[in-house]
């Protein structure tokens, strides 16, 4: 029996450490998520990234996948990141004649809001005595996950805690960035939706998306402005703080 068990656990070690099987693996855990989080009526706690980090990690925890392995193997979709972000340029090219009537308040949001985004980051994090790692990890939090984790590796900072600290803050801003901005009265869906993409980045402008196109649009403009305005501010900061 022993031997039986040994052999199924070599057969299945071996067929996960391959990169189409983490794929799947990644995808299958996306989609279930993402069905669970519909059948429970989008409540935030059960929104995907949370949901499918909690699956991936059980498959971990519970075979003979190694983590080492599995990070490995998801490089294909670290690699696709880019050309994702990249796309959102299409839904952008449609709204240029009004951006350009509006490139003045946008850029002055954009450099205020990316600002207080990175510095207040930051600052919480020297405050409760974070490490220098950990505050430089804090400090890509305003920008895409593809962005920040190229900012991270750059300032030598913990990659893990760069893609949870990117994740978290699209998250949350996603669940209460609309409601937040009703409540203090910000109804124009550009003003909205450009908030959450310099502040949510890709989980604020997939929510942005499915509320309104507009939203949609000036969110993925904000999100890709943060993706050139960060690398050039978060040094500075890091100077300043550190």
């Amino acid at each position: 029996m022993d031997e039986v068990i040994s052999f199924s656990y070599g057969l299945l070690q071996r067929q996960m450490n391959n990169p189409v099987a983490i794929l799947l693996i990644n995808l299958g855990a996306y989609l279930l998520a993402e069905k669970l989080f519909n059948r429970v009526g989008r409540k935030g706690w059960f929104h995907p990234l949370f949901t499918t980090s909690l699956l991936v990690f059980l498959v971990i925890r519970c075979s003979p996948l190694e983590p080492d392995v599995y990070t490995r193997h998801s490089e294909l979709l670290k690699m696709l990141l880019a050309p994702f972000t990249v796309a959102l340029a299409v839904p952008l090219s449609r709204q240029l004649h009004t951006l350009r009537q509006l490139a003045g308040p946008l850029l002055c949001t954009l450099m205020i809001g990316g600002l207080l985004a990175a510095f207040m980051g930051m600052g919480m994090a020297l405050a409760a005595g974070g490490s220098r790692d950990v505050v430089l990890s804090i400090s890509t939090k305003a920008v895409t996950t593809a962005v920040a984790l190229v900012m991270g590796e750059q300032y030598g900072a913990i990659i893990p805690l760069v893609a949870a600290v990117v994740i978290i803050s699209g998250v949350y801003g996603s669940l209460v960035g609309p409601a937040l901005c009703r409540k203090f009265g910000v109804t124009d869906p550009r003003a909205i939706g450009f908030a959450m993409g310099v502040n949510a980045h890709a989980g604020g402008t997939a929510r942005a998306f499915e509320l309104d196109l507009t939203m949609g649009v000036y969110s993925s403009l904000g999100m890709c402005l943060c993706a050139v305005y960060m690398p050039l501010l978060v040094p500075w900061l890091i100077r300043l703080l550190l």
